[in-house]
């Protein structure tokens, strides 16, 4: 017999191969999420530990993050009728976890490949992430899809590297963190 399939008791499990198959795929890792509606400090905590621990790189292990809180969902939605605020929480709080470590990321390799974002004063210039639609009321469901406006505040160029080299516009530079 299937281990997997003589060991489900919950709902969940017992109504869906999604459920099945990510168990199977991701039973090394499932324990990290702990057994609750996931929240931010729980989804950076196993963020971080999929990255240390495991090795992944920031693109991985999200990936992986957003798998262990879609099983969480399910079982709490199936096992312990979650409302539907707590779902929509989680997968807003997953929408905006992902976004910023993304954003630092990639800010990290554009600064060091052409310099920071600078404004008329030299400056540093932040960019803002803007959600819309469900994403900006806090509703992302499972299935959303999620609406963004990138916003910087001064036009400028970046620090460029020593020897001035690498130097491009803050619209190039952010045009380039947004893709």
């Amino acid at each position: 017999a299937d281990p997997i399939q003589t060991s489900i008791t919950t709902p969940a499990a017992a109504y869906s191969r999604f459920w099945q198959r990510l168990h199977r795929r991701y039973a090394d890792v499932m324990a990290l999420m702990p057994p609750t509606v996931p929240d931010r400090s729980a989804m950076q905590l196993v963020l971080q530990q999929l990255m240390q621990q495991r090795g992944m790189d920031l693109s991985a292990a999200l990936r992986v993050l957003r798998q262990l809180v879609m099983v969480r969902l399910m079982e709490m939605d199936c096992e312990h009728q979650a409302d539907m605020g707590m779902v929509t929480r989680s997968v807003t709080e997953l929408a905006e976890v992902a976004l910023d470590h993304a954003c630092q990321q990639v800010r990290q390799e554009l600064d060091a490949r052409h310099g920071a974002p600078t404004g008329p004063d030299q400056q540093p210039v932040p960019l803002w992430i803007i959600g819309m639609g469900k994403f900006g009321a806090r509703e992302l469901n499972v299935s959303s899809d999620i609406d963004l406006i990138y916003v910087y505040e001064h036009e400028g160029e970046t620090q460029g590297l020593p020897g001035g080299r690498g130097k491009i516009s803050n619209h190039e530079y952010f045009g380039k963190a947004v893709k």
